[in-house]
């Protein structure tokens, strides 16, 4: 009988749930909205109630799938500031601000101040940052942080919850924006600076967080009390994991929701703080820096004043229509047609990432191949005009949750202490570049470089 593993992925969004073989495939994988309530300020999340859809979609999944057996590891993957205070008991103190919530502004700006860290952190201050979020939470809930033990990043919560051992995974310490990526430590400035709570011992991703001691895992036969919990991290580098574990070299160009380009080095120099390039750390902690190059792929979209329907239409061609600008003036100027509207802000975003790629490179990231996951790679024709913006092959993954995967990934490895590699090069399609429009966009790079 198979031995099952299950990945969690908590979306902005969306959770998620997968159960995977130990071969990597996957038996069962299931959406649901994340579940929000409200406040005076806006949409927020009940940690508990988290753990309780999740643990409905857990058992609903295994009930299909698990054939009776327990099963042998759970880990979670998602976002990356949203957090709650929480007892002794693990009981949170308040509700977890989502990381879009702009609440917390005023604390940005005051947190400004301490910029001169953001070269250590690797990470600019704003109101979507834990640290503002902290300070906003001292300011106008302190009872939050008094009556509190120590704080849980949101996609942290249910291992701690099922294990009863707080923990924050490595790749989330640097979402907070007070964490030194090159000394792997708290800026004592910025904890101060915010009035933190007591935090909680830091995990590489895959490390064993303990066996699930309760819930209705336990009680429903889905877990036992051999069950591995283990840690996941931020969605982001959890994912690119899955697929740097088939090809160490890879750079991974995410196009969900948010473009993100992914990388990482074993030795890098100091970054200056930036809004769109992020420094973290590989979700297993132990060596080099993550680097996260964050684009607006769909906002910039959004000018086009196009419906979905009509940007989808475009995107379905296998080679999309039109031609290449021949000046950096052409690139930028009006156009009368929809379709060329929209082919002129994929080759200005494509151009950006270009740019980021190059920057990572100048900063200790490795050249290597370049890997395409998220729903806008199923576009054949924007993956050959990004293949051509950047000059060599995209290979893109499959249509998978690689998040959740990801996850999956390192619950596997917790309880086996190998490593697996989730996907295969039957998982993978080449795009190639067209070679005629090649040319044209390098002479545009090189005069239009990241603007």
């Amino acid at each position: 009988m198979p031995q099952i593993d299950c990945g969690i992925d908590i979306g902005s969004t969306n959770l998620k749930v997968i159960l995977v073989t130990e071969r990597g495939q996957v038996l069962h994988a299931c959406s649901v909205p994340t579940p929000r309530v409200n406040d005076d300020f806006g949409p927020v999340t009940d940690a508990l109630a988290l753990v309780a859809f999740l643990e409905d979609m857990i058992i609903e999944g295994w009930g299909k799938v698990g054939q009776g057996q327990p099963l042998r590891s759970i880990a979670a993957s998602g976002v990356g500031e949203d957090g709650v205070a929480v007892r002794s008991d693990l009981t949170p103190t308040g509700l977890a601000l989502p990381w879009f919530d702009n609440r917390a502004t005023e604390e940005a700006e005051f947190l400004g101040r301490y910029s001169v860290y953001s070269s250590r952190t690797g990470i600019a201050f704003g109101p979507d940052r834990t640290a503002a979020k902290w300070l906003w939470t001292h300011r106008h809930r302190p009872d939050e942080f008094s009556h509190a033990d120590t704080w849980i990043a949101l996609t942290d919560f249910p291992a701690a919850y099922w294990t009863g051992r707080a923990f924050m995974s490595a790749s989330l310490a640097p979402r907070t924006a007070c964490f030194d990526v090159y000394r792997r430590q708290w800026v004592d400035e910025l904890i101060e600076a915010t009035h933190a709570p007591e935090l909680p011992e830091i995990l590489g991703g895959g490390t064993v967080v303990g066996n699930v001691a309760k819930g209705r895992l336990l009680t429903s036969g889905a877990a036992s009390d051999q069950t591995v919990i283990a840690v996941g991290g931020h969605d982001h580098p959890v994912a690119a994991t899955v697929i740097r574990v088939f090809d160490p070299t890879g750079i991974v160009d995410s196009l969900g929701t948010a473009n993100l380009i992914y990388g990482e080095a074993h030795q890098a120099g100091e970054s200056p703080p930036s809004p769109s390039l992020a420094l973290s750390l590989p979700p297993d902690g132990d060596h080099g820096l993550a680097f996260l190059g964050v684009l607006e792929l769909r906002a910039a979209l959004d000018t086009v004043e196009a419906g979905s329907r009509e940007i989808r239409s475009y995107l379905s061609n296998e080679t999309l229509p039109g031609h290449p600008p021949k000046s950096v003036a052409e690139l930028s100027e009006p156009q009368k047609s929809l379709d060329m509207r929209i082919r002129r802000v994929l080759e200005r975003e494509s151009l950006r990432a270009r740019a980021t790629i190059e920057v990572m490179a100048s900063l200790g990231v490795p050249f290597g191949p370049i890997y395409s996951t998220g729903g806008w790679s199923r576009s054949r024709g924007l993956m050959e005009l990004r293949a051509s913006v950047f000059g060599q092959p995209i290979n893109v993954i499959d249509d998978m949750e690689m998040s959740a995967l990801g996850a999956a990934h390192f619950g596997a490895r917790a309880a086996t202490g190998s490593l697996a590699c989730n996907i295969s090069a039957n998982d993978i399609k080449c795009v190639n570049p067209l070679f005629d429009w090649v040319p044209h966009y390098d002479a545009l790079f090189a005069e239009h470089g990241s603007r």
